[in-house]
């Protein structure tokens, strides 16, 4: 066995081809997630592995594991899961929790004994059941309400309304007499940690993770990933960002996502690295961002990482005079980074600012900039080693592969695409039979096979890393009395990358109440982020020639829209504006702006506000 730590520092695209010379077995020889942490523990063992914070306090840590107590963490948690009825490839333990201590060592350990489903803690209780249900979950993993209010209240009740659920464990310990419900530590018990008591899956087929994801319609799909794409896409993030034992990170993602568990998880553990967990609750807390570089500093971080949201707050709270020279790269991924959010960042900061992209689908790994090399500004990077990228001609079939320059669909292939959604029905229009995940993403190859992306072609809304979908929204919408219709799309946000904003059409002779509309939202859309920040009445939605709803324009209509409300709270007086959207030759979304009557400071302060989109904006004052 051997860590994932670098075969060789990564700076071009040769050197992705050098290590694709070496057979692949004999470069990630693990078979299962299990495999890694042996390798760690027998090659790095009494390095630091994990710690977890419980606040932003950098003295307040609940858990601190070398890596060989984390082998034997998982390994325990493991045994138990699988004394609970899990096997390998088969019985799913959820999470419903923040990442508290005892969280990463579980989660792992349930990769190992069967599958593990991680739940995004702030969805409504009914798309939690739904999850459970649809998932057949077993297993349910839950706080005390002194650890966590919300969650414990969404399970009240679980066990009736998920048949499939044999457990429920409480990290915390007090169940409160709830019958059915299990103290952690009393199911931990009769457990050691010292040799799994079954045999791990040495097939890197075998399903071990579920996530779910916003969809294009209906409720969120369940990814199923297995041991070999988790395996893989450890090795990939490794291999181009250059992890290894030298490195400790501070991973700024949730742990329901796959850019807590596998972009700053499982990528830096497998390398035999350091990863600090900030908090319960990530970066959302204002008082750990308050003190984020003081936890950089007091755990001696190397690699800093969050979604384009965090890394703008994280600027905000830099402190004049800080010491960044132990820090080799800030990380992002998750949405695509706004050119002014880096540029702030890199300009305070003065770290350099290191891109990713990828997907649930594909275990967060399609491509990377080399963390040992130069980031290209506006790149998402290089592929992963022993995987291919491809750019695919918008509407041609069979595909048609466009040249380096030439925007088109991205589709990638490798041991990281996972092996199709838990509903194969799901897999039409995303995964093909000969591998190719298409992304829904537009973007081109440089002539040295970097990525840049340029837009999307799918439906989601991405807001700080989180995928909406916004089926969820319409659906809501469409409930209300006198909604005829309705479309949700995702609007320019300076800080989220995208919010979403809905249209809708009133029946005939109706008129919309837009405010108890908005009070019906609250209560019926699953979750806080898909609330629609900006709501808009249309006589009819644009539809294409065989009736189908046209996203595109609506989402061009919401750009305007973003830029009228920037306008109106910026100019005063008689200021109009007049707006024009439009693509470039690279498929790049281009604004052209007309203001007239307000001030050149007026115009200035506009064109600053409009400068940290996306898109690109020009702006002329008449």
């Amino acid at each position: 066995m051997r860590t994932t730590r670098p075969i060789r520092d990564v700076k071009t695209i040769e050197d992705i081809r050098a290590i694709e010379a070496i057979p692949y077995n004999e470069a990630v020889p693990a078979r299962n997630v299990h495999d890694l942490f042996r390798a760690t523990a027998a090659s790095v063992g009494e390095h630091p592995a994990l710690t977890v914070l419980r606040s932003g306090d950098p003295g307040d840590a609940g858990a601190r594991f070398t890596h060989a107590e984390l082998l034997a963490e998982i390994t325990r948690a493991a045994n138990m899961f699988h004394g609970l009825g899990l096997r390998p490839g088969r019985g799913v333990a959820a999470f419903l929790a923040p990442t508290l201590p005892e969280f990463p060592a579980l989660i792992l350990g349930a990769q190992v004994a069967g599958i593990a489903s991680s739940i995004n803690y702030l969805l409504n209780r009914d798309t939690i059941v739904h999850l459970l249900t649809a998932s057949s979950a077993r297993v349910l993993v839950i706080p005390a309400r002194h650890l966590d209010e919300a969650c414990w209240t969404a399970a009240q009740g679980i066990r009736e309304a998920v048949p499939t659920l044999d457990h429920v464990l409480v990290i915390g310990d007090d169940t409160e007499g709830t019958p059915g419900f299990t103290p952690l530590t009393e199911a931990l018990a009769p457990h050691g940690g010292d040799a799994l008591a079954f045999d791990a899956s040495s097939d890197r087929s075998t399903p071990c993770a579920m996530f779910h994801t916003g969809g294009t319609t209906g409720r969120p799909k369940l990814v199923q990933l297995t041991h070999g794409n988790q395996v893989h896409a450890a090795f990939g993030f490794a291999q181009v960002y250059g992890f290894d034992e030298r490195d400790t990170i501070v991973n700024g993602f949730p742990w329901f996502h796959v850019g807590g568990t596998m972009s700053a998880g499982l990528s830096m553990l497998a390398a035999g690295g350091h990863m600090v967990v900030p908090s319960p609750y990530a970066l959302r807390p204002r008082p750990v961002v308050d003190r984020y570089w003081e936890i950089v500093e007091g755990m001696g971080a190397t690699v800093v990482s969050g979604v384009p949201t965090s890394i703008a707050a994280i600027t905000g709270t830099f402190p004049e005079g800080f010491d960044t020279s132990a820090i080799r790269l800030a990380a992002t991924g998750g949405a695509i980074l706004p050119a002014a959010i880096g540029a702030r960042f890199t300009a305070k900061t003065g770290i350099r600012l290191f891109e990713t992209y990828g997907m649930t689908e594909s275990a967060a790994a399609i491509a990377f900039n080399p963390g040992r090399g130069e980031p290209l500004p506006g790149s998402v990077g290089f592929r992963a080693p022993y995987s291919e990228t491809r750019i695919a001609r918008i509407g041609s079939e069979p595909v048609e592969p466009c040249a380096p320059g030439e925007s088109g669909i991205v589709q990638v292939r490798g041991p990281q695409v996972f092996p199709g959604y838990l509903d194969p029905s799901q897999n039409a229009g995303t995964l093909d039979a000969e591998g190719w995940l298409t992304t829904g993403d537009i973007g081109y190859l440089t002539e040295d096979e970097r990525l840049v992306l340029t837009g999307r072609e799918k439906d989601l809304i991405v807001r700080s890393g989180h995928n909406i979908d916004p089926g969820v929204i319409e659906d809501a919408a469409n409930a209300f009395p006198g909604i005829a219709a309705s479309a949700a799309v995702g609007m320019p946000d300076q800080y989220a990358g995208e919010v979403p904003a809905l249209f809708v059409v009133p029946e005939p002779g109706a008129e919309i109440d837009l405010a108890a509309l908005k009070r019906h939202l609250a209560e019926a859309v699953p979750e806080p982020p898909a609330r629609p920040r900006s709501i808009l009445v249309l006589d009819a939605l644009p539809v294409t020639a065989v009736g189908k709803v046209f996203k595109p324009e609506l989402r061009d209509r919401a750009i305007v829209e973003k830029v009228r409300l920037e306008t109106e709270a910026i100019c005063e007086g008689d200021a109009d504006v007049t707006v024009v959207v439009g693509t470039d030759d690279q498929k790049r979304t281009v604004v052209d702006i007309r203001l007239t009557g307000a001030t050149s400071e007026e115009a200035a302060k506009l064109e600053a506000a409009l400068q940290p989109l996306p898109q690109v904006y020009t702006l002329r004052r008449r």
